[in-house]
């Protein structure tokens, strides 16, 4: 039998126990409620940031959704730059989900997000290509649009524009000579030019290089005899390793007749 001191200890301890439940459960639910508020949160600030041009066209197909596909991975991608960055156009048209929209509520986004009145240029060209990119390479875009290469392009001549090199949407730093093969045959010495600022000087400079390593595939390469000799020694050369070979040849002779001195 217990005693009523003993059995209110024992009531005051199932009370503790019962007291510790509902505070772990209160506490459970309050980090529960603390995750959804925060996922909640999260989903809010996603939908906000959300890019209307990325949305719509992810939810296409085909040719539609190529742009966004080739743009994730990208060096611009990489580097957060989105579609209205290069395009323009209002970017923040809450979407929704595409393909449940009418065509005509279709139509109105679209023209709300490729709105000329917030700079949308769809596919540029000439200049105004040179001048979409110059935005954040303004120096790099100067330096080759000075260029034979970037004047062809602006005459209309032939020659590359940015895209053609670096792509329009999957934008990479081109692998030089491979990339260079698209239009030249002949890649020799590519690897050896600044492709981006390609002179009259360039082609004279490369024409010297094809030169060399035309003579090198011909006579091999051989490693100068010392440091600062070309492989074919001068007169000069000739001389400093001819007295070279004398100091070497009396030295041995001298250890020779050290040796033989002590021997007799």
């Amino acid at each position: 039998m217990l005693t009523g001191s003993s059995a209110r200890s024992v009531a005051g301890g199932n009370f503790l126990i019962r007291g510790g439940e509902v505070n772990a459960k209160r506490w459970l639910w309050g980090v529960c409620w603390m995750v959804f508020l925060v996922l909640s949160a999260s989903a809010t600030h996603a939908e906000q940031t959300q890019i209307a041009c990325i949305t719509c066209h992810e939810a296409l197909y085909g040719k539609f959704s190529k742009p966004v596909t080739d743009w994730k991975g990208s060096i611009h991608s990489q580097h957060g730059i989105t579609c209205d960055r290069c395009h323009g156009g209002n970017a923040k048209v809450v979407v929704g989900k595409v393909l449940q929209l009418s065509p005509t509520k279709f139509a109105a986004i679209k023209s709300a997000a490729m709105s000329t009145a917030h700079g949308f240029v769809g596919k540029p060209s000439g200049q105004a290509l040179f001048n979409m990119c110059a935005q954040c390479h303004s120096a790099t875009v100067r330096m080759f649009a000075s260029s034979i290469m970037g004047k062809a392009y602006l005459n209309k001549k032939g020659g590359p524009s940015c895209v053609t090199c670096h792509h329009a949407h999957h934008n990479a730093i081109p692998a030089v000579p491979k990339v260079c093969a698209q239009c030249h045959h002949d890649t020799t010495g590519f690897t050896q030019i600044d492709p981006m600022n390609v002179t009259d000087a360039t082609i004279m400079n490369l024409s010297k290089i094809r030169i060399r390593l035309a003579k090198e595939k011909t006579e091999g390469t051989r490693p100068p005899l010392a440091p600062g000799f070309s492989g074919e020694l001068g007169s000069y050369q000739i001389g400093l390793l001819a007295f070279g070979g004398v100091i070497f040849l009396f030295l041995i002779g001298c250890v020779i007749y050290m040796i033989l001195e002590k021997e007799s």
